[in-house]
């Protein structure tokens, strides 16, 4: 716990507890941590291993359950998944404004239209979005 990182693994999760978000890779979570402006790894969101949850079930929501979730039917390799997963949030975040992973409330509407350019720019890489 407590080492920070620039940026996050390309096959992250983003899960939601409490109004918060948590980056989930490799049985690692991660947090945002804005004065060092960097990711920090930190302790499983409270209650979740308590309650013998999986990543994004019972309190906390994965983020395809909050927004997304995209099924790769060009054979895509996980690897390929997880830059196209990044790089259409990046895409995202540039078309609307909003940054889902910064934390804090979303201005009204602002997160919807994340979420619709993010599945506008996965479909054009060959993923069915739901």
């Amino acid at each position: 716990m407590g080492l920070y990182f620039a940026s996050l693994p390309l096959y992250y999760s983003t899960m939601w507890w409490d109004g918060i978000p948590y980056y989930y890779a490799d049985n690692t979570y991660y947090r945002w941590n804005g004065s060092v402006n960097q990711y920090e790894t930190v302790s499983p969101p409270p209650g979740i291993q308590a309650q013998g949850q999986d990543p994004g079930q019972g309190q906390g929501q994965a983020s395809g359950s909050a927004g997304l979730i995209a099924y790769p039917k060009s054979g895509q390799t996980q690897e390929q998944q997880g830059k196209d997963k990044f790089e259409c949030h990046r895409w995202a975040v540039g078309q609307t404004g909003f940054d889902p992973t910064q934390g804090g409330a979303a201005p009204a509407g602002k997160r919807t239209d994340y979420f619709r350019a993010q599945a506008a720019c996965l479909e054009g890489r060959g993923y069915t979005v739901k």
